[in-house]
C-alpha cells in the first residue's frame, strides 16, 4: 500500500514541475544551450526529489521482497 500512496505522490510531484516547464516555455527553448542546460538541472532535481518521497514515504518495505515465517 506504501508503495502505491509513494508512486500517486511522485506523480503528482512529476506532473507539477512538467507543468511549470510548459508555462516557461521549455518546450520551445530546449535547442538553446543555455534552456538545455537548465532544463537537465530542473529535471535531475525532479528525479531526486522522486527518489527522496519514495524512499521516506515507503522506508524499509520495498527491500521486503519475501514475508519471513
Amino acid at each position: 500500500m506504501k508503495n502505491i500512496q509513494a508512486i500517486s505522490i511522485m506523480f503528482i510531484w512529476t506532473a507539477i514541475s512538467i507543468l511549470v516547464l510548459y508555462f516557461f516555455d521549455a518546450h520551445n527553448h530546449y535547442r538553446q544551450i543555455s534552456w538545455a542546460i537548465g532544463i537537465a538541472i530542473s529535471l535531475l532535481f525532479v528525479h531526486m526529489i522522486n527518489m527522496i518521497i519514495y524512499f521516506n514515504i515507503t522506508g524499509k518495505e520495498p527491500y521486503k521482497w519475501f514475508k519471513s515465517s
